[in-house]
């Protein structure tokens, strides 16, 4: 959620930036594809697939799920499993 609200805010940035300068110089198109380019980071991408992922594993495994199901259908490494299982455990005793 919070990758989205920082993509919300962005976005209302630029629009708002866009409105202001329409029409006020020639290299807007250039500067708009310049602008557009550097907002998309693979690596948030990354990190949000990788949540997701993790989030997937969570339900399976509070859901008694095998590790070997989780493995496959998340992808994760078993360790990482293994870690979330830990930290699940950890949080049903609190």
């Amino acid at each position: 959620m919070e990758d989205y609200d920082e993509m919300t805010s962005v976005i209302e940035n630029i629009n708002s930036y866009f409105l202001s300068m329409y029409g006020k110089y020639k290299d807007f198109d250039e500067e708009v594809k310049d602008m557009v380019k550097s907002f998309y980071d693979p690596k948030v991408e990354e990190r949000g697939i990788e949540k997701g992922k993790i989030e997937i594993a969570s339900e399976m495994i509070k859901e008694g799920e095998p590790i070997e199901k989780i493995k496959k259908y998340t992808k994760l490494d078993e360790n990482k499993i293994l870690e979330l299982m830990k930290q699940i455990g950890s949080e049903k005793v609190q």
